[in-house]
């Protein structure tokens, strides 16, 4: 394949703040080594502002320098800031959507345009809330461009409101993560082409686990949680969990690492580990008995495909891309029922601790499972993913 002029639109590129940027980043890596040029546009490289803020923040001018990276930074100037009130409030309202839409184009779309002018195609990673994926449909659309959008979408919870979808019927192509979520899109009677293209995550297993559990001081069973310490990824709900856990085994530990504030008071056996850099990351895969992310909602589930080149059990929530990842092949532990009122998946302190402790005294169990694990991981690694998307874009171009 020749060579291709990728532009790639993202709301921000902070690589190490969630699984959406690492997995812009991992791409971006792997498109460049196959040869192909890489120019990123985004509104943050330095910081994580909230959805209110993302209206207001502008990167400082001394992040320029990202240009030499082929990233390139939106910003707009303060005095615009009153403007970006106006879009704030208009996307909000449904009869004024359409007007927040318009003005926020006025203002970032023949930005993007500029900064993409060379490029054979657009491809937008995220959703319509963000704003910039309906500019940068704009800009390609001007451009004559294909514009392929790759959604972050949980039916019922995030990524299917009436925003998000105007942005994916602009998508000339949309890259999905699942069959599952193909589905979804037919269903909602989508009628652009859609792709099943995965998510790739790296052949590593080079972690220290002797080392992480020598730092911090740990013997016995050990459980691990990354993600944010937020209801919605299940940190209230592990910790409930471990509590019941703790008092059947005595030495166990659970490890908790990721951004946010920890829960109050000492849990006895909880480890509190803030934001960690990826060698710490791969330490504690390295040291853990089991991997344990209830999330209430994956568009992929990376965390659980790095786990597994490890040969690591992995315990967590029901959900429909999990399922098809990982228990179909017998890959992880999902528990948890739906709850036909609202989609969600229900799972209890008690359910979620049975089966903490079960695993952790079962180490046969927890073998055959990161066995099978290892095994469904090997079809996510980046060379295979990085030409499911060489082959979607070349369908686009089409």
């Amino acid at each position: 394949m020749n060579p291709l002029r990728i532009g790639i639109s993202i709301r921000l590129f902070t690589p190490h703040s969630g699984g959406l940027q690492h997995h812009a980043a991992g791409l971006t890596q792997h498109l460049r080594a196959m040869g192909h040029e890489v120019t990123i546009v985004t509104r943050a490289i330095t910081r994580v502002p909230s959805f209110h803020d993302f209206f207001y923040f502008s990167e400082p001018e001394s992040s320029s320098g990202a240009n030499d990276c082929g990233i390139r930074v939106l910003r707009h100037p303060r005095i615009l800031n009153p403007i970006m009130w106006l879009v704030f409030k208009c996307v909000g309202r449904p009869k004024l959507r359409r007007l927040g839409i318009k003005i926020y184009n006025l203002i970032y779309a023949r930005k993007i345009q500029r900064c993409l002018a060379d490029v054979d195609l657009i491809h937008h990673i995220g959703q319509g809330s963000e704003m910039i994926g309906l500019a940068a449909a704009t800009a390609a659309h001007r451009l004559r461009v294909p514009f392929l959008v790759q959604p972050t979408i949980h039916p019922g919870q995030w990524g299917d409101s009436e925003i998000d979808f105007l942005l994916y019927q602009k998508a000339d192509r949309l890259l999905v993560h699942t069959h599952y979520e193909k589905s979804f899109f037919e269903t909602r009677g989508q009628s652009n082409a859609i792709t099943v293209v995965g998510n790739g995550i790296d052949d590593r297993n080079n972690g220290d686990g002797k080392r992480f559990r020598s730092q911090f001081g740990i013997n016995g069973p050990m459980i691990l949680f990354v993600g944010r310490k937020e209801a919605d990824k299940g940190y209230p709900l592990v910790l409930h969990a471990f509590a019941r856990t703790r008092q059947q085994l005595k030495d166990a530990v659970l490890v908790c690492m990721g951004p946010g504030q920890p829960a109050d008071g000492n849990s006895p056996g909880v480890v509190e580990i803030g934001f960690a850099e990826e060698a710490r990351k791969h330490d504690a895969l390295a040291a853990c008995d089991l991997l344990c992310v209830p999330s209430e909602a994956e568009s992929f589930g990376l965390i659980y495909l790095e786990a597994a080149r490890y040969r690591k059990a992995s315990l967590a929530r029901r959900l429909p891309v999990l399922q098809e990842l990982l228990e179909s092949k017998e890959a992880a532990i999902l528990l948890g029922q739906q709850d036909p009122s609202d989609n969600r998946i229900e799972l209890s302190a008690d359910e979620l601790g049975a089966e903490m402790f079960r695993l952790l005294v079962s180490p046969a169990e927890r073998k055959r499972i990161g066995e099978n694990a290892f095994t469904v991981s090997q079809k996510f690694l980046w060379p295979v993913i990085t030409t499911r998307f060489e082959n979607a874009y070349k369908e686009a171009l089409k």
